[in-house]
């Protein structure tokens, strides 16, 4: 499966075959459980936790693979770096403050708005990863149900705006609506 996906990302983006990157595959465990993540330099990390609950599904894991190639063919981890070093200095020059903690929250607050929407950029790259392939971009609401369904309902439909504030992603029930709609289209 792993294999077939990765062929498909290859030909639906020639910047694949010039931009290096590599992959590898961990165990997630109870730290990272299912997931795949971009790193700075070039690297996706896919989980075994991840193939198990995307067995049967080539599409969502493309779509996945799709999304974290986003993220390196927009630079956002070099991107986060930069952007987060600039905000804690720009807060502690107003405050006045350069190595307490009162200087870090708004740096903080400013670089999670930041990944969001990094992440939603990095969505419409596995929309169109997707469409690239022949397939529809409602494969990735196959991800986001079959994570709710691993978490339980204790994490589902919440949308309290602390939570928003401090949250790397947008919520799951975001990313559905905006997959269902792309497919929609």
């Amino acid at each position: 499966m792993l294999g077939r996906a990765l062929h498909a990302l290859a030909a639906t983006e020639g910047q694949a075959a010039t931009m290096e990157w590599t992959l590898l595959l961990r165990a997630g465990g109870e730290t990272l459980g299912p997931n795949a993540f971009a790193l700075p330099g070039g690297t996706i990390v896919v989980t075994d936790e991840l193939l198990e609950l995307l067995e049967g599904e080539p599409a969502t894991l493309l779509g996945v693979l799709g999304h974290e190639w986003g993220h390196l063919r927009h630079r956002h981890g070099m991107r986060a770096v930069a952007q987060a070093s600039l905000l804690a200095l720009a807060t502690s020059l107003v405050l006045g403050d350069v190595s307490g903690v009162a200087a870090g929250i708004p740096a903080l607050v400013g670089q999670l708005g930041y990944s969001r929407d990094a992440e939603r950029e990095a969505d419409a790259e596995a929309v169109r990863v997707l469409r690239a392939a022949g397939h529809s971009p409602a494969a990735m609401v196959v991800l986001f149900e079959r994570l709710q369904a691993k978490r339980g309902a204790q994490a589902a439909g919440k949308s309290l705006p602390l939570a928003l504030a401090l949250a790397s992603h947008p919520f799951d029930e975001e990313r559905i609506a905006y997959f269902r709609a792309a497919a929609a289209r």
